[in-house]
């Protein structure tokens, strides 16, 4: 159950809408999303009916050190649903709020639904489908309704098709209006049985009295269209003792630019980004476009994407850093945008391209000083690098730990004008900002100085450096 569990020291987390009492429980730091039926909650390795005993603050050790602040409850188990329980249990859970911990009453009831640890721990939170049980008839049939799904041990599989076009929103690629996609064929495939179903007028399927297995899900689409393929995970359900699982598929047209990125300069080119930007687009930043990251073989694939006319290639809407030391550069292969190719893009049109990236940044060393609030050399300092053909907009930044006298240096990159912000935390809403340091366009080393003049709760470059977009 290791899928279902990363949510609880995260900060996002699933909306109890099903039950609305419990709704109540939640703080507005932790959203949920929907659940549609009650059999999705026993996706849980325990069910159990039980009174807390105590809650204690407890810390959470974390598997590469340090620990997050939490709580260890302990119940009094009155009914096993699920799970072999003693009649006792602790159960962990976090600090509330954003990590989407639950500390609850001591004394209440709860019907309580729990994950297992690999090392058998059990934790819970705001969104795994607990409900305080109070006695009224009315509100606690909750428990007889799970009792049923388990006696019975039938599984389901249901999920809602939609067809779905993207569109350009501003600079970024959204969903257009979405229209159920009727009639498509729908397998739930195990070792040991293959089902298949057919989507109704509203789009939704179901698959009902499936036996405990691991099932695939896929619908059989047009080649005209695809579905994210990103996370396969996300189309198996594991399912036993009266589970379900929400399985659903987003179509759009397969419409992309594939293809893939060669180099001769010896780089590593997986994870560096690769963007496409409308050619209409004018006021460009490091979000603008569909991006994705190369993989180990320099390949990309950006999808969804709107019919349209796109420049393509590195550091198109950002600049060169450490990670991708790449000057802009236009496919097929140019850093001159006047001499870029358009790639004319059709819907449902698949084009697949060869960028070549004919040459690296040329870096150049900054050598500085940093003095802080109180005179005295820091210790350490945070650097926000702005390329100023990209006003406001930290292209990359840089910790750098100082020696005694408060000296380091960075890399920034030949023929680039930059405006460097440094900054240092203290504690909350006391950041000690600099000026910024302006560094012309050139190739030699550079000497420069950052001096902390204010506090602030953030150094943000559009206040400090007074350029907004």
């Amino acid at each position: 159950m290791e899928g279902y569990t990363s949510w609880k020291r995260g900060v996002y987390c699933l909306a109890l809408i099903f039950f609305p009492a419990a709704i109540s429980i939640c703080s507005r730091a932790c959203e949920c999303s929907n659940a549609e039926r009650p059999c999705e909650y026993l996706r849980a390795d325990v069910v159990f009916v039980g009174r807390v005993i105590e809650t204690l603050q407890a810390k959470h050790f974390q598997d590469k050190g340090g620990y997050s602040p939490g709580y260890s409850m302990r119940f009094a188990v009155e009914e096993s649903l699920r799970g072999r329980l003693g009649a006792e249990v602790h159960i962990e859970t976090g600090g509330g709020g954003g990590d989407c911990g639950t500390p609850l009453e001591a004394g209440a009831k709860f019907l309580i639904f729990a994950y297992k640890e690999k090392d058998g721990t059990l934790w819970t939170g705001m969104c795994s489908g607990n409900r305080p049980l109070t006695g009224d008839p009315r509100l606690d049939k909750v428990v007889d309704e799970y009792r049923s799904l388990i006696a019975a041990g039938r599984n389901s599989i249901f999920g809602r098709v939609e067809l779905v076009s993207p569109v350009w929103r501003g600079d970024e690629v959204d969903d257009g209006p979405e229209k159920p996609a009727r009639d498509v064929v729908v397998h739930a495939n195990s070792r040991k049985l293959n089902a298949t179903t057919r989507s109704t007028d509203d789009g939704w399927y179901q698959f009902d009295q499936l036996p405990d297995a691991s099932y695939t899900v896929a619908p059989e689409i047009d080649k005209g269209l695809d579905f994210d393929r990103e996370y396969p995970d996300r189309y198996v359900a594991q399912l036993r003792g009266g589970q379900c699982s929400n399985i659903s598929f987003k179509l759009e047209p397969n419409t992309r630019i594939t293809g893939r990125v060669t180099t001769s300069a010896g780089v590593q080119l997986k994870g560096i980004e690769i963007t496409a930007i409308p050619a209409r687009l004018k006021d460009i930043h490091d979000f603008s476009g569909k991006w994705d990251l190369l993989d180990e073989n320099g390949r990309f694939d950006l999808w969804p994407l709107p019919a349209g006319n796109y420049y393509l290639g590195i550091n198109i809407n950002n600049s060169p850093s450490a990670e991708s030391p790449f000057p802009p550069t236009y496919y097929p292969g140019v850093t001159d945008k006047n001499k870029a190719t358009i790639v004319r893009v059709q819907k449902q049109d698949v084009k697949e391209l060869e960028l070549k990236l004919p040459e690296v940044a040329k870096p150049r060393t900054v050598h500085f000083v940093a003095t802080g609030l109180d005179g005295r050399s820091m210790s350490k300092i945070y650097i926000q690098i702005e390329d100023l053909c990209h006003p406001g907009d930290a292209s990359s930044y840089v910790n750098v730990d100082l020696d005694e006298k408060g000296a380091g240096t960075l890399t920034i990159y030949a023929g680039y004008s930059y405006h460097l912000h440094g900054s240092h935390w203290v504690s909350y809403g006391n950041d000690w900002c600099s000026k910024p340091v302006v560094i012309p366009a050139g190739t030699a080393p550079v000497d420069a100085r950052f001096v902390m003049y204010r506090k602030d709760v953030s150094c943000v470059i559009s206040e400090t450096d007074n350029q907004r977009k």
